[in-house]
Formats: structure tokens, sequence, C-alpha cells
């Protein structure tokens, strides 16, 4: 049997996807808040403001989904980062077992039945782990378009922030927020889902 160093590396990648991710999450933290703050500003302004007040209540569902995404994508890669360490350790154990049975002589029939078993639960644990790996990217991808649509709405909410008469500059200071943590949101995204197919 060859050494396989695959599972060590993604093992690192998928370590290295959850950093990115954490950072999703707390901009996706940001915009809920930002939103909640697009509704206050919104409420204050009155009636001249019933547009942006429409885009902000749109922008906070948005985050809620936006936070319901990043809790599905969290939980894929803790799954992900345990199955790849379960992997290491079969990998482990088959190196070490293909290191006894050479110094048998391959003259021990239960050990190369352990040996085949191992075998096949490794290959059954690595199919799964790249099933995981492409639902991941699935999901990243959908909370990349996720966010193509915040982004969407958050050039509404500034547009819609020019009608704000008294309260324009407010609302134009929250309607930049938002859009600039939108794209701060699909640049990581973009990141991550690069990442994903390495």
């Amino acid at each position: 049997m060859t050494k396989l160093t695959q599972p060590r590396s993604e093992l690192f990648l998928s370590v290295s996807i959850n950093e990115g991710l954490k950072q999703v999450v707390e901009i996706s933290h940001q915009i809920n808040l930002v939103a909640i703050n697009a509704i206050l500003v919104a409420k204050r302004a009155g009636t001249q403001s019933a547009g942006f007040k429409v885009v902000a209540m749109e922008l906070r569902l948005f985050s809620q989904k936006m936070e319901e995404s990043m809790a599905r994508l969290s939980d894929m890669i803790f799954q992900l980062v345990h199955r790849i360490a379960a992997l290491r350790k079969l990998e482990k154990n088959l190196h070490s077992l293909d290191i006894t049975l050479h110094k048998l002589a391959n003259d021990n029939p239960q050990m190369q039945a352990t040996f085949a078993d191992k075998q096949e639960a490794y290959q059954g644990l690595k199919s799964a782990t790249d099933a995981e790996w492409e639902s991941l990217e699935k999901e990243i991808r959908r909370s990349l378009n996720l966010c193509s649509a915040g982004a969407m709405l958050s050039h509404n909410a500034r547009i819609e922030a020019a009608y704000g008469g008294t309260m324009l500059a407010d609302m134009q200071q929250v309607a930049g927020r938002i859009e600039e943590m939108m794209h701060l949101a699909i640049t990581h995204l973009k990141q991550l889902t690069y990442s994903a197919r390495t």
C-alpha cells in the first residue's frame, strides 16, 4: 500500500475553509444588524421612505436566510472535518497493517482479512468524504447566489435612500454599509468556492 497524504491536505483545506466561513458568518450578523438599523431609520423618516422601509424589511429577511445558510455550511464543515480525521486515522491503521503483513510475509489469513476489511472501510469513507466535498461546494455556490440577490437588494436600498428627504444622509449611510458588506460577503464566498475546488 502506498502512503496517502490526501486526507492530511483535505483536513488543512477544510480547516482553512472553516476560517473563511467564520468571516462570512460575522458579515451575515453585521448585515442583520444594519438591516435592523435600516428599518429604524426608515421608520423615523416616515412616509417619504416607504420604499426604503420595504427594501430594509427584505434585507432583514435576506439576513435571516443568510444566517441559516451559514449555519448549514458550518454544520457541513464540522462533519467534513470529523470525517477527514477518521479517514486519516484509518489511513494510519492501514499503513501499520500493511507493514505488519509485509513482515509476516503475508502468511496470516486473519490479518489479510482485517486488512481487506479496513481497505474497504477506507474506500467507503473516502467516497463519503468526496460526496461531502461536492455538497459543500454546492452549498457555498447557493450561498453565493443568495448573496448576489442580497447585493441587488442593497443596490435597491441605495436607490430608495435617494427619496429619504430629511433622513437622506442616514439612509445613504445605511444603504452604503449594507452594499459594502454584501460585496465583502460575495468576495469571501468566491474565495471559499475557489478553495473548495482545489
